[in-house]
């Protein structure tokens, strides 16, 4: 009776011991992700909640299956490569792939102590915080593409004067919306996966049940937030830009999907009368599953490799924070010059300056074309220059992220997009965006620097992260251009400039880099 007495608390006390060191280690980046939770403005701010479903179901599961601790070597391979991959993102400062590791590693040591057959039932309660993993961000482009065609195609049935510019639709003479990222539809599409998911695994035992509710869930997460953007833009078109609904979207966007949940449960309840009668399992057999082993084997083939990975992980980003605190970036030089601008001491264009959160380093200087400095308002050429550098990437101080914004939409209207040529083969963007109280027009172009590779949209920006790991570089950088005149052909004065900013640009960077290294 001791014994068995003995051996149950070591089934409990063993999985919780596994959990705390896996926890020390992963604290660093469990911290990150706690803090894109906490912005509840974006697509992750159902992370807490999800958490806590996934605590309780597995929690609920351990508890009524009760698995027998062993040591199963064969899943230290799969262990070791997802510990390989998280240490390689600690290494080159890439938080996704810490962050993707992260689910393989719990289940890697669960799988390491329990086996195969007494893990599985835990894949689904664990699996469901894959949706608060913020790695999803690379599917809101297509998402913000196809939600444009559908919006175009919604937009022809009605007597509308309008066109479509990439994520841009254009109301001649009202205004413009732009179907940014976080029109995407990305955070409805993953809180309807959860919802189907948590459903189907509570009341659901057929794969294919389970499978046609993932289905509907998906299609209407996605036409929830296609019905939300057409009415946004219709009663912005028909209020002339002036209807409340514009600022104040996401709280209507979810009022929207609340009520695309109504027919995904009515949907619901009808595939649970297609099941047959659920059962629920009892605790696995002593029989069946693997005695638990003493306590040296148990230290040598679970607990050292856990302490190994935990102890390697905080070493590795302890190291890295000193690193970063010990790199400083020096002051940022004029990219035009001042023999033929003169500097003009303020910090926006006619109200306009990108909105850029904590960079490392920046430098936002606007100048008047000394031939045209004359008091005559309408011939005055006025030009602001912005660099902006990340020595590295981290929450709160990422290159592309919903803080950061090439300008105010509460200021501004876009009315147009383009593209430029920004010299030795580089395409940048460019916009005419219009003052809204004012009317005021000015021109803005920008290209994006990630680890020395220019990119001219936000998704790229973000995969250029990738290639940087064989260069050794982590910085990442906004250059901007805007210019204001009247009686001047804008779009021709940022075709001339930024080839030239560019390059005085990239030749910065580059300094920065070897300086830093």
């Amino acid at each position: 009776m001791e014994r068995s007495n003995a051996s149950t608390g070591y089934d409990w006390l063993a999985p919780l011991a596994v959990m705390v060191v896996l926890f020390v280690g992963l604290w660093p980046t469990l911290d990150v992700l706690s803090e894109r939770w906490l912005k509840f403005d974006e697509s992750y701010s159902h992370g807490f909640m999800v958490l806590v479903v996934s605590l309780a179901l597995t929690l609920n599961k351990w508890v009524r299956l009760k698995p027998r601790v062993g040591a199963y070597p064969l899943w230290l391979l799969p262990l070791c490569i997802a510990s390989l991959v998280y240490l390689a993102g600690s290494i080159l400062l890439i938080e996704a792939a810490q962050q993707l590791a992260l689910l393989p590693l719990v289940l890697g040591a669960f799988l390491l102590i329990w086996g195969w057959e007494q893990t599985k039932p835990f894949f689904l309660p664990l699996g469901i915080l894959t949706f608060t993993i913020p790695v999803w961000d690379y599917v809101s482009w297509p998402l913000q593409v196809i939600t444009v065609s559908v919006n175009d195609f919604l937009l022809s049935f009605f007597n509308i004067e309008f066109y479509v510019e990439g994520v841009f639709v254009y109301f001649p003479g009202v205004g413009a919306f732009e179907i940014a990222h976080g029109c995407s539809g990305l955070r409805y599409l993953l809180v309807g996966l959860t919802l189907s998911l948590l459903y189907g695994e509570l009341n659901y035992s057929r794969v294919r049940t389970r499978a046609a509710l993932i289905v509907a869930g998906i299609l209407l997460a996605l036409v929830a937030n296609w019905i939300r953007v057409f009415v946004i833009i219709y009663i912005g078109y028909e209020s002339n830009m002036t209807s409340s609904l514009i600022n104040e979207h996401d709280f209507f966007g979810w009022w929207v999907f609340a009520g695309t949940l109504v027919p995904l449960f009515f949907f619901a309840r009808w595939l649970e009368g297609t099941e047959p009668p659920l059962t629920i399992p009892g605790g696995f057999s002593a029989g069946g599953v693997r005695k638990t082993t003493s306590l040296i084997p148990m230290a040598i083939l679970v607990f050292g490799p856990l302490v190994l990975f935990s102890a390697t992980a905080l070493a590795l980003d302890a190291r890295q924070h000193q690193k970063r605190l010990a790199q400083t970036l020096p002051s940022l030089e004029p990219l035009l010059e001042r023999d033929q601008w003169l500097p003009l001491f303020r910090s926006d264009l006619n109200g306009w300056a990108p909105v850029v959160r904590n960079p490392d380093a920046y430098r936002v200087d606007v100048y008047l074309e000394r031939e045209t400095a004359t008091e005559n308002e309408e011939v005055r050429l006025e030009a602001l220059s912005a660099l902006y550098v990340y020595n590295y990437q981290r929450p709160g101080s990422e290159l592309v992220s919903y803080n950061n914004r090439l300008f105010d939409r509460a200021l501004f209207i876009p009315e147009e997009t383009f593209e430029i040529d920004a010299g030795d083969g580089n395409r940048f963007r460019g916009m005419r965006l219009r003052l809204r109280q004012s009317g005021t027009q000015l021109y803005v172009a920008y290209g994006y620097n990630v680890e020395g590779r220019w990119e001219s949209d936000e998704l790229r920006a973000k995969l250029a992260q990738l290639p940087g790991i064989f260069n050794g570089r982590t910085d990442a950088s906004l250059l901007a251009l805007g210019v204001s005149c009247e009686r001047c052909n804008g779009r021709a004065v940022i075709d001339k400039l930024m080839p030239l900013l560019r390059t005085r640009a990239e030749h910065q960077l580059d300094r920065l880099i070897e300086k830093r290294d």
